[in-house]
């Protein structure tokens, strides 16, 4: 079926008249000059309302007005007219494209669509469901190029008019691409007009009636050019005032005009639609995202099988292209080639081939006529579409086409259309699909000659790099940033057909017949592009990426790309049916990855397989944990590559989630873990360890039937049987090595059985049981001596019961963390601690690993239960099982700590998270100096949303205060507000780069408190150089304190600061600073105490700056291009530069090297020496002095640069 929404001709309707005394009453309406209260509704009788922004107007303005033209009788006769029109326009328009005389109903064939939870999960949803799933909120619909958006919006449009959806008593269509030819102000009222048959009076008169029941469909609203004034724009409410057609637009999206109404908008991208709702909380309404995924296998085979069920044979043969036809425009690009009578056989592996193979069609059979050469033609088209993508257009007036083709009319490629205008109509043109646009412009570079094509590839490349670097940006306000993001979005499909133009196997026979062909160099530039940014977005933008590479389709490349990346996160977005065809080949091209995250169907891992066993390390997200994931259970326990697997099934059921399992799968050095939380209200949560990858099935099928019976019956759930039944069903699973259970609804009959559950259990060898209840903790420890019978022990650690072979100690020895002791004297222990794990003071150190991202998230994985201690934060976590802990350091929120009276932050706030439950406590590390006066000030806060708890400590120690937790999220220590206290803190001391505009070097001192960790600080200033020194002193609360340097002629600002417990992150800004002279190397520092007369509380020590110590590597997001570029090619530029002293001499006048450096450089025997003295002298400078190289090296060997990096 073809996609009519581009091909749709705008009916002409009545011209808008001048305004009569009723539009002028009318307008004294909306204008708000009755208003007479501030409720939203006015009844003026049944199902009568006039309704705007807050405002309700007086019924008696309409005193002496006819009810044809205010009452229901006569808007519904309109309707009525109103529904006709739209139907005979849709069958026609449809009819005519598809070349089938077939109702609509019988054209449409409907897409996957997904519902988008929060939680990142998702559930499929209809079409007819996809307004009422979200009450009043307003639905986002999203979906790449050519996915069949507008079709759906038509559709709903079409239901409507049919009256097959009777849910709203009106609904618009406002397409914005038609809408952006607008160029005059107009307001709500007239741009309704302009998007359909209605004049100004009939909407007006319409849109009285419950405007609940009306329905704005705004369709493609990435097409908008916003602007920085849109977003600050007033809170206008007045549908008459006059507006460009993008402020009305946004109107409407951010609920300023007619806010009861119901609101379907479809997009590319959602980023800009988040920022308009930002910051308006009267106006603002969660918003309700959904997502077009392509058609499933079954519905491409009745697209064809609706037109062309004989050639469908040749299509399902081809795998790859039978994929590429899950995407709508490319199932109706290869129905018009079976239309036209083209050979749709081999060769067709790639998007670029199969639109090459279009395009190559319609030239044949369209253009032999033409006055004007195919290669002429196709560069005029390319002019025009280079044109529209870079002013962001895609409608096009005739006159600026005719400049650029000749003979638009008769072009196969472009359509005609006739566009409204308010006296008259204009004839404006239009790509047959916006895809083609992009196809041409990538075309259009190919045609150019090669320098041409150099200097606009790499423009290209460098606009959509700056779109990827700003979205990064996860603070920023709404402003240009956000065209530029959003105008990247756009760019990236013509990168793709470049790279597709590249291929050698089926693109050459379309380039040559056409004398066109991509240069070497052009491959060049995109293959290192590609390799460079693969590097830096390894999750955001890495989709794109991999479908780059699947257009290239050079196994080599590929294999070079991927096995290089340390991680692959596709984890952020479920994979649609073309995504994992292209994950597929691209994971074929290689022996092994690292690390993939993905979120996949049940549907689609059944296509990933068996290429997933490649992965090292693999990670899943799923709707539904099926059969289909043994194989890779069982790859992953044999552990030949793959040997660390984690699935997690995706909570979908909405409101519902809490009542339904939550069930995960790990495999870990051979052992496979499923965890299941069966019910919320015993807070149950089982792990189990098995040996057999079926066993893993079973058990989830068993879980599932539990959750059925627990929801349905209360008097079964209380009674506990559910645990019972459990150890029961456990009896029988093969390979069970260890169990692990918390229930808080445990009872006698439970403890009766774990006798003969272990006597039937021959392979397991570790049993671990929470008990909440004293009582049922009692009657478990009565069971020991029969337990050391059998062979097996049993301990009792605070609320955790442990059973094991006698022969197996419980901490493994073969660990390779160290060890250290926490020293406490053993008077400090407090009866709290009769809950914790007293048994064993052994803390294990770990070092986490980093995800480099701008959370800067901190990973553990811990093999057993015990305490570990993370060597960064110094956070120790006491485990009661295995489980990975995710945590990071989060801003405090200014708005949670007002009203909390005397209690003030003394600590970073931490966001915890472990799937597992296996954290039973944590120790925060305190900086507070103890004394009888403040021992008991120090409490925990635990942040869930916008409520806060707060935690009494089970123990204070010097150095942690501890607490027992149930639920993870954010952690922070606060202590009672109090006048001068003492605390142990830190001086850290970081060296900014030498820049041409100070020319001195600036050194920055921070006073911090203790537990504040230096990692998080480092990573605050990555751009600076972090010296390393003692840093230890003692600090007051609410103290002035001085900063003593010498040499004296040295400045500092300021003079002296009062030191606040409150600075804990994310902004670490400096105490002092210190300038100096840009030769100095060396300063004595001190920190002085103004309260005691100077007392040096940090002694002066010295501080050599001339070989300070490196600073953390900054996230890829934010690292400096010409930096990267320095670090990359150190060798190529010792070997390649020749004008290494001329810059020396630059960069010495500009005071970015020293002089004694510069004679180093100056004295050495040979360039590659004068090189490798400068490069060193670089790292010293920073950043911006290799800023600065990078442009000394552009103008003074510019082909060099343009060889190693033509990016930058």
């Amino acid at each position: 079926m073809a996609d009519p929404h581009k091909h749709i001709t705008q009916t002409s309707s009545p011209d808008d008249q001048p305004s009569d005394p009723t539009n002028e009453r009318l307008k004294n309406i909306w204008k708000g000059q009755h208003f007479v209260g501030e409720s939203r509704v006015k009844t003026l009788g049944p199902g009568r309302q006039i309704w705007t922004s807050g405002k309700v107007y007086d019924p008696s303005i309409f005193k002496g007005t006819p009810l044809s033209q205010v009452g229901m009788t006569g808007s519904q006769e309109i309707i009525r007219q109103y529904k006709l029109s739209i139907r005979q326009k849709y069958e026609s328009e449809w009819s005519s494209l598809s070349g089938e005389r077939k109702p609509l109903s019988a054209l449409y064939n409907e897409p996957v669509i997904i519902q988008k939870n929060e939680n990142g999960s998702f559930k499929n949803i209809s079409v007819d469901r996809l307004l009422m799933s979200y009450g009043t909120m307003p639905v986002i619909l999203q979906g790449d190029s050519g996915s069949g958006k507008s079709i759906i919006a038509q559709k709903i449009m079409f239901d409507w008019a049919s009256e097959t959806s009777r849910h709203f008593y009106l609904v618009f269509y406002l397409r914005c691409e038609e809408l952006m030819c607008v160029s005059e102000e107009i307001n709500l009222i007239e741009l309704l007009s302009y998007s359909c048959s209605l004049t100004s009076d009939q909407i007006t008169q319409m849109l009285q009636h419950s405007p609940e029941m009306v329905l704005f469909i705004i369709d493609g609203f990435d097409k908008l050019r916003l602007t920085q004034a849109i977003y600050n724009m007033s809170a206008n409410t007045d549908p008459l005032q006059k507006a460009s057609p993008e402020v009305i637009l946004c109107g409407l999206v951010r609920r300023y005009l007619i806010p009861g109404s119901k609101l379907l908008v479809t997009t590319r991208t959602r980023n800009t639609l988040n920022k308009l709702q930002k910051g308006k909380p009267r106006f603002t309404e969660i918003m309700g995202f959904t997502e077009i995924m392509g058609f499933s296998e079954k519905k491409v085979e009745m697209y064809f099988q609706k037109f062309f069920s004989k050639e469908y044979d040749c299509v399902r043969a081809n795998k790859a292209l039978l994929t590429a036809c899950s995407i709508p425009v490319i199932c109706w690009i290869i129905s018009e080639m079976f239309r036209i009578g083209a050979d749709v056989t081999s060769g067709l592996e790639t998007i670029t081939s199969i639109y090459v193979d279009f395009v190559s069609t319609l030239l044949e059979h369209h253009c032999q006529g033409l006055s004007q050469s195919v290669s002429t033609l196709l560069q005029s088209l390319g002019q025009l579409a280079e044109r529209g993508m870079l002013e962001q257009q895609v409608l096009f007036d005739e006159k600026s086409v005719n400049e650029t083709v000749s003979d638009p009319a008769g072009n196969p490629f472009l359509c005609r259309f006739l566009s409204k205008r308010r006296i008259r109509q204009e004839t404006m043109f239009t790509f047959m699909h916006h895809s083609l646009q992009e196809f041409f412009t990538a075309l259009y570079y190919v045609l150019l000659d090669e320098e041409e094509t150099q200097r606009k590839v790499r423009e290209l490349l460098h606009t959509v790099e700056r779109g990827w670097a700003l979205s990064c940006w996860s603070d920023r306000d709404f402003s240009m940033a956000d065209v530029e993001v959003m105008h990247a979005k756009q760019l990236q499909p013509v990168i793709l057909f470049l790279c597709g133009f590249c291929e050698k196997e089926w693109i050459p026979s379309f380039t040559e017949k056409h004398n066109m062909a991509v240069s070497v160099n052009i491959e060049t530039q995109l293959k290192e592009w590609i390799n460079r940014y693969s590097q830096r977005y390894q999750n955001e933008h890495m989709l794109f990426i991999l479908h780059c590479l699947y257009e290239l389709h050079e196994k080599s490349f590929i294999r070079k790309v991927l096995e290089g990346l340390v991680l692959i996160d596709l984890s952020n977005t479920p994979l649609k049916m073309a995504d994992c065809w292209v994950l597929k080949y691209c994971l074929q091209c290689c022996e092994h990855i690292r690390n993939l995250k993905l979120l996949v169907t049940s549907d689609n891992l059944k296509m990933l397989q068996p290429e997933l066993s490649r992965c090292k390390e693999l990670w899943l997200m799923m709707d539904h944990i099926s059969d289909d994931v043994v194989g890779l259970v069982s790859a992953a326990a044999e552990g030949k590559i793959l040997n660390n697997l984690n699935i997690k099934k995706l909570d979908n059921h909405g409101i519902l989630r809490r009542l339904h399992p939550e069930i995960s799968v790990s495999v870990r050095n051979g052992d496979i873990t499923l965890s299941f939380c069966t019910s919320v209200f015993t807070s149950s949560v089982t792990e189990l360890t098995v040996t057999s990858p079926r066993s893993i099935i079973s058990t989830i099928d068993w879980v599932k039937s539990q959750s059925e019976q627990l929801l349905h019956s209360y008097e079964y759930l209380s009674s506990g049987q559910h645990s019972v039944e459990l150890l029961t069903f456990l009896k029988s699973v093969s390979g069970l090595k260890k169990v692990y259970l918390q229930d808080s609804l445990l009872t006698e009959t439970f403890a009766s059985e774990i006798l003969p559950f272990i006597q039937a259990c021959p392979s397991l060898n570790d049993l671990s049981i929470n008990v909440s209840n004293q009582i049922m903790l009692e009657d478990i420890q009565s069971m020991k001596t029969s337990l050391e019978k059998m062979g097996w022990t049993l301990t009792v650690w605070g609320k955790l019961v442990l059973i094991k072979p006698r022969m197996e100690r419980f901490t493994e020895e073969k660990l390779k963390t160290k060890r250290e002791k926490i020293g406490e004297s053993s008077d400090s222990v407090s009866k709290a601690e009769s809950t914790a794990y007293s048994f064993s003071k052994d803390v294990e150190v770990f070092t986490p690993e980093l995800s480099g991202d701008e959370d800067n998230t901190m990973r553990f994985v811990c093999p057993h239960a015990g305490q570990f201690r993370c060597s960064l934060t110094s956070l120790v976590f006491v485990m009661e099982g295995e489980g990975e802990v995710l945590y990071r350091i989060v801003s405090w929120d200014p708005r949670l700590l007002d009203g909390l009276g005397q209690m003030q932050p003394a600590g970073p706030l931490y966001n915890i998270d472990c799937a597992a439950k296996s954290v039973s406590q944590l120790h925060l590390p305190h900086c507070v100096i103890f004394s009888e006066e403040n021992k008991d000030g120090l409490a925990v806060a635990h942040f869930t949303g916008d409520n806060i708890e707060m935690i009494q400590p089970l123990k204070v120690t010097e150095t942690y205060v501890m607490i027992d937790i149930r639920d993870l999220s954010c952690f922070g220590l606060w202590i009672k507000t109090k006048l001068g206290l003492h605390i142990d803190g830190q001086v850290l001391l970081f060296l900014r780069p030498v820049t041409v505009e100070q020319k001195q070097k600036i050194l920055n001192v921070h006073l911090l408190p203790g537990n504040v960790p230096v990692s998080e600080v480092q990573r605050s200033h990555h751009n600076k150089s972090y010296i390393e020194t003692s840093s230890k002193c003692r600090l007051f609360t609410d103290r002035e304190y001085s900063l003593c340097c010498q040499p004296e002629d040295c400045e500092v600002q300021p003079m002296s600061e009062m030191f606040q417990l409150d600075n804990f992150g994310p902004n670490y800004h400096p105490t002092f600073e210190v300038f100096l002279d840009v030769d100095i190397g060396e300063v004595r520092l001190g920190v002085l105490d103004k309260t005691e007369n100077g007392k040096e509380v940090w002694h002066r020590r010295r501080i050599l700056l001339t070989a300070p110590s490196k600073g953390v590597e900054p996230p890829p997001h934010r690292r400096i291009p010409e930096s990267e570029f320095v670090n990359t090619h150190k060798d190529k530029l010792i070997d390649r530069v020749s004008s290494a002293m001329e810059i020396a001499d630059s960069l010495n006048s500009n005071k970015m090297i020293t002089l004694e450096v510069w004679k180093e450089i100056l004295a050495a025997e040979t360039r590659q020496k004068k090189m490798r003295l400068l490069l060193d002298a670089l790292e010293s400078g920073g950043d911006d002095a290799k800023v600065e190289f990078c442009r000394l090296l552009k103008e003074k060997e510019p082909h060099l640069v343009n060889d190693l990096a033509p990016h930058l």
